[in-house]
């Protein structure tokens, strides 16, 4: 039985010029490689409180900066029995606005996700 507060699928990757990471979620549990780590409710939660505050569900679907070089390419998609969300980017992410000053929140999913399970996927 699936648990309210887990998605039911979770796939992010990140690729740059080194290295491709990929965490998927397998049930309950996270995996990035060999290592693996199962969120408990509490984590979950705050998790999705992060995600609802940098406004993921509103994202784009599809982030483009036009550079001579590909620097680095990213995708994120989250199912859940209520909302979904599939964007992705290459070179740029979602911005918005807090106390008059863009921030990326695209960098504070990558926050989100590493308090979540430990793993900075984007380094």
């Amino acid at each position: 039985m699936q648990k309210d507060y887990l998605p039911r699928e979770m796939i992010i990757s990140y690729r740059d010029k080194d290295d491709t990471r990929l965490i998927t979620l397998d049930y309950d549990t996270l995996h990035m490689g060999d290592e693996k780590y199962t969120p408990v409710r509490g984590e979950w939660e705050e998790f999705w409180e992060k995600l609802d505050q940098i406004g993921i569900w509103d994202w784009e679907e599809n982030y483009e900066k036009c550079t001579m070089v590909e620097d680095y390419h990213w995708e994120v998609t989250i199912l859940t029995n209520s909302i979904n969300i599939y964007s992705q980017g290459c070179n740029d992410g979602p911005v918005h606005m807090v106390k008059g000053e863009f921030k990326s929140s695209l960098d504070e999913f990558w926050d989100a996700l590493e308090d979540l399970c430990g793993w900075r996927i984007d380094y």
